[in-house]
Order: C-alpha cells, then sequence, then structure tokens
C-alpha cells in the first residue's frame, strides 16, 4: 500500500509538473498569408517596363539629335552656296564694269572731243514720235473689220468687197533739220569716220496710193464706231488721192445709200462708172440705187451695160429679171429666166419665172412645158406648187 501510494504522488507531482496551466504563454502573433506567383514578379515587370520606356525615349531623343543635326548641315550648306553665289555675282559685276568702263571713257572722250549738233536731238525726237505714230496706227487696224458698215442695205453692202489695210507705214514726212554747224560739218569732213552714238536720219515720203490706204482704214475704223461723217470724209479723201481705190468709193456710195442719200449715192457711182468702165461692180450697185429711188427705167438701161461673160452676169439677170416683170417687159424677163435655167438648171424658181414669162406673153405651149418642168424639181412652195397646179388645169386644153 505504501509502495502504491508512493507511486501515486510521483504520479502526481508529474502530472503537476506537466500541467498545460503552468505553461507560459507567449503573445499571440499574426502571420502574413504566404505571397502568391503574381506578387512576385510586379516588381520585375515595373522595372521591365521603365526600361523600355527608357529605351523609347532614348531612342527618339537620338532621332531628334540626328535630324537636327542634319538640319544644322544642310543649313551649314545653303550658307555656303549663298556665300559662293555672291561671291561669283560680285566678280561678274566687277567683270562688267571693268570691260564698260572703257567704251564709256572712249565715248565721252568722242563726244568732248566732237560734240554733236543740238539739231540731231530734234531729229532723233522726230523719229521716235514717227515711231510711236506707226505703232498706234498698227494698233488700230488690228481693230479693222473687213465687212461692210453695220446697218447699211444688205443688196448694196454684198457687192462691196471689204479690203484690209495695207501694213502700217512711218508717218508722211519725217522732217529732219540741217545741221547748221560749221565747226560739225568741217570736223566731219576732216574725220570721215562715224562718230560714235550718232543716228542717220532718211526722209521717207509715202505715195499718193499708200496715203489713200491709210486713210481708207481710217474711214473703215470709224464706220465700225458708227463715226458716219467722219468715215465719209476719210473715204472721200482716200478717192481724192487715189481714184483707182475703188473699195473707197463703193464704202462711200453705200454710206450715201444707207442714210437715203441716193443723189449721193448716184453721183458717186456714176463717177467711178466714167473713169473705170471696165469696173462693172458700179454698174450693179447704180441700179441697186436706181430701184430704190423707183427709176426702174435706169435701172434696167444700166444692168444691161453689164457684159453676160461677166462674173456678175447672175446677179444681173436676177435683177433684171423681177425688174423686167415689175415694169411688164415680159420679153426681156423671158431672156433673162433663161439665161438664168441655163446656167442653174435645177433652180425650179427660174422655170416658174420663165413659165409666167411665157404665159404672159401669151405662148401657153412653152408656158405649160415651163411649169412641169418646175414641178419635177425641189424647191418650191406650197403656194407656188397650188398656183401651177391650177394653171395647168386651165392651161389643159390648149394645144
Amino acid at each position: 500500500m505504501s509502495v502504491i501510494n508512493t507511486m501515486l504522488k510521483d504520479l502526481d507531482k508529474r502530472q503537476q509538473a506537466h500541467s498545460l496551466d503552468t505553461l507560459p504563454v507567449p503573445d499571440m502573433q499574426y502571420v502574413a498569408a504566404a505571397p502568391n506567383g503574381f506578387s512576385r514578379r510586379l516588381p520585375w515587370v515595373l522595372l521591365l517596363l521603365l526600361s523600355v520606356c527608357g529605351m523609347i525615349g532614348a531612342t527618339i531623343a537620338w532621332q531628334k539629335l540626328i535630324v537636327l543635326a542634319q538640319d544644322k548641315t544642310q543649313l551649314e550648306q545653303d550658307l555656303q552656296q549663298a556665300q559662293r553665289s555672291t561671291t561669283e555675282l560680285v566678280a561678274q559685276e566687277r567683270a562688267l564694269t571693268q570691260s564698260v568702263e572703257p567704251v564709256l571713257t572712249n565715248y565721252q572722250n568722242v563726244v568732248a572731243e566732237k560734240p554733236l549738233p543740238q539739231q540731231s536731238e530734234v531729229a532723233t525726237t522726230e523719229i521716235n514720235s514717227s515711231l510711236l505714230t506707226a505703232n498706234a496706227s498698227t494698233h488700230a487696224k488690228t481693230n479693222i473689220s473687213s465687212a461692210a458698215a453695220n446697218g447699211d442695205d444688205a443688196g448694196i453692202n454684198a457687192d462691196i468687197k471689204s479690203t484690209e489695210p495695207k501694213n502700217t507705214e512711218l508717218k508722211n514726212t519725217l522732217t529732219t533739220r540741217d545741221v547748221s554747224d560749221s565747226s560739225a560739218r568741217q570736223s566731219t569732213e576732216a574725220d570721215p569716220s562715224p562718230i560714235a552714238g550718232a543716228m542717220a536720219v532718211t526722209e521717207v515720203k509715202l505715195t499718193p496710193a499708200a496715203l489713200a490706204q491709210k486713210r481708207f482704214a481710217l474711214g473703215q475704223t470709224a464706220q465700225n464706231e458708227g463715226q458716219l461723217a467722219q468715215a465719209q470724209e476719210y473715204f472721200s479723201e482716200a478717192i481724192r488721192l487715189d481714184p483707182s481705190l475703188h473699195q473707197a468709193r463703193q464704202h462711200l456710195a453705200a454710206l450715201y445709200y444707207g442714210q437715203g442719200r441716193l443723189g449721193d449715192a448716184d453721183d458717186t457711182l456714176a463717177q467711178g462708172r466714167v473713169l473705170y468702165p471696165e469696173h462693172v461692180d458700179y454698174a450693179l450697185l447704180q441700179a441697186r440705187v436706181y430701184e430704190a429711188s423707183g427709176a426702174i427705167d435706169k435701172a434696167l438701161a444700166v444692168l444691161t451695160t453689164i457684159p453676160d461673160e461677166h462674173e456678175l452676169a447672175v446677179q444681173k439677170w436676177t435683177m433684171q429679171s423681177h425688174l423686167a416683170q415689175q415694169v411688164q417687159q415680159f420679153t426681156l424677163a423671158e431672156q433673162s429666166y433663161r439665161q438664168l435655167a441655163r446656167v442653174e438648171p435645177n433652180q425650179a424658181k427660174w422655170w416658174v419665172g420663165l413659165a409666167y414669162a411665157l404665159d404672159s406673153q401669151q405662148e401657153f405651149l412653152l408656158a405649160k412645158q415651163a411649169y412641169r418642168q418646175a414641178l419635177a424639181l425641189n424647191g418650191l412652195s406650197a403656194s407656188a406648187i397650188a398656183f401651177i397646179d391650177q394653171r395647168l388645169a386651165q392651161l389643159g386644153d390648149v394645144e
């Protein structure tokens, strides 16, 4: 029993010694959880990003430095080129000055030794004035129209052929003053070599025909601008200088005709017929003036002076045919229409006119043939065809 009790006591002591209450209790500490993989790599990622940004920035800065260096080099090259160009220009200017100075010196010496008379300046001034006048005349001629006067009668203007003025000439007379300085003459005779800077002046005189052409051109310009009175003066002066200038006379007659001054137009054309009977244009125009004034017989008489072989014969026959019908000279009208039908057989109007002239002379059989010939051609109006059909019906039994 004592042994057991002793063992129990020892056991109790051991249990007390190992009791939890006797053990020291340390303070509680919170330990953070172990970091995961991303958290461990984050510093390296940031470091890598910073490195990349630094490299990019360094590359951009380097490129800018290269561009700046290239611009600086180009600027230096441009400056050098500009300096070289300036140097070359200065050298050329000096060379030109050196080459001109001897010439100027020689000229001054010659002028000092042999001065030109003051009259030469007057002659030079007159030449310049003449050249300016010629240039102004050339500019005016470019605006001259080759057509006849606007507003004139269409018939008479159709036969007036406009011509372009000749080339611009110098002033009528270049008046030069004689050099009266005896010392200048003596120096010229002693030294026959030409004086530097001297100008030779030659007197030029225009012929009456050239002057007439100039007046005619001025008349055309005035006519186109509506200055009819001024145009008449120019045309009249042109005819006075050169009576053979037919265009000026025809334009003058056209102006009179357009203004209703038929008497003046008749006188102008009659003068042309007297001076130049071979110029049959005057006869045709005068016939139209007579027609406008109602003098049909005079017009027919003038038309007979135009030869049948002339190029104006067709116009003559055309005018003669309808004038003859107006005064009932059907025989003359028949002759004119026959000529026209012979020259232009495909014109139906000539056959109608011929048929009517024959019909008026009671040549009914020939008239029927002419009417049928007209119907066989084209170009007739509906009223003309109706008249022919009606007339053929009326002449049906005539043999």
